[in-house]
């Protein structure tokens, strides 16, 4: 009787860390989202202007409008310029969708600067806060090798460019 008792408490146990570790934004229903017991799904994640922050499970062949459609679309202050929907999906990346406005003051609705990292010249790209003359060289350097951005996150390949720096910069660069 007693082993009884311990094996139902053991697996209670179990069963808790198991379904307290699944991520509550994973809903095996409709859009982009599928199972993760599917072998032909990648995890990405997206954060910023989406009604719904998190992880999710999309098809391989998935791109980020499948992940934008399953976080619930874009809000209307999701700056179109600043990602790239087409953009095809690979296993555990992040996407930032950057706003347009900044709403941090109490009913303001103030458009945000921004510099196309794809086009702007070294000297456009120093008006950014944080980013010094090295990393807006390497910026152009990077692009004029050949690469274009096709989405903020890869601004981490820069050399000087780190994720604080990325965290700081990300809502005031485009890609179009």
């Amino acid at each position: 009787m007693i082993k009884a008792i311990i094996a139902v408490v053991i697996g209670a146990v179990v069963l808790i860390v198991v379904m307290s570790t699944v991520d509550k934004g994973i809903s095996g229903g409709g859009g982009g989202e599928v199972t993760p017991t599917d072998v032909t799904t990648i995890t990405v994640s997206i954060e910023g202007q989406v009604n719904k922050e998190g992880t999710y499970y999309i098809k391989n062949d998935g791109t980020l409008a499948d992940l934008i459609e399953a976080a619930g679309g874009v809000t209307g202050n999701a700056d179109a310029r600043a990602y790239n929907q087409d953009y095809a999906l690979k296993n555990n990346l992040s996407f930032y969708i950057a706003p347009l406005y900044d709403t941090s003051e109490t009913c303001a609705q103030i458009e945000i600067t921004k510099y196309n990292i794809n086009t702007a010249s070294s000297e456009e790209l120093q008006k950014i806060s944080g980013v010094t003359s090295k990393m807006a060289t390497g910026i152009v350097s990077y692009r004029i090798g050949g690469t274009k951005f096709n989405r903020i996150e890869e601004l981490v390949n820069v050399d000087g460019i780190g994720a604080g720096t990325l965290s700081k910069m990300r809502n005031y660069v485009t890609l179009k």
